[in-house]
């Protein structure tokens, strides 16, 4: 297998895989719809997004995650860090995902397996955070809405 069809049957696996996960974003937002947007503001879901997408192992966005559950556990803030920990969950079990990914799509002779194995894990995490990202922002009410309901 050339280069040009490992990528393209990688880029693929990898959009046949986001399909079927984006319903499971979805869920997890809904299920943490009432800390939205009081709790879990845009800015936060917007920096978990940055972080994301600019990590350069799946141990920066974990260590980013800890982080923000440690803090909302040290204000007292209970729902919103079983909002981070219940996410730290989720992104962990995606590593089993990009496992699986890996023995469908064989990887060049030269590849670090477990380089090519953070690599997707994070690739995953990504877009599963920006499924989480857009669910959560799509059926956030605006701050009008929400103070005329709340009269």
């Amino acid at each position: 297998m050339n280069d040009l069809e490992y990528r393209l049957m990688r880029k693929q696996q990898i959009a046949a895989w986001s399909d079927r996960w984006q319903s499971d974003a979805a869920r997890f937002a809904d299920s943490h719809r009432d800390l939205l947007p009081r709790r879990i503001t845009n800015a936060q879901l917007y920096g978990l997004g940055n972080v994301v997408r600019n990590a350069r192992r799946y141990a920066d966005i974990e260590k980013f995650v800890k982080r923000q559950a440690e803090k909302a556990g040290r204000a007292g803030r209970l729902d919103v860090q079983g909002y981070w920990s219940d996410l730290e969950a989720a992104l962990g079990k995606l590593r089993g995902e990009a496992q699986v990914l890996l023995k469908n799509i064989p990887l060049p002779v030269e590849a670090d397996s477990k380089q090519a194995l953070d690599a997707l894990h994070r690739e995953l995490a990504g877009l599963y955070v920006q499924h989480l990202i857009a669910h959560s922002l799509y059926w956030t009410p605006d701050e009008g809405e929400h103070k005329r309901r709340e009269r």
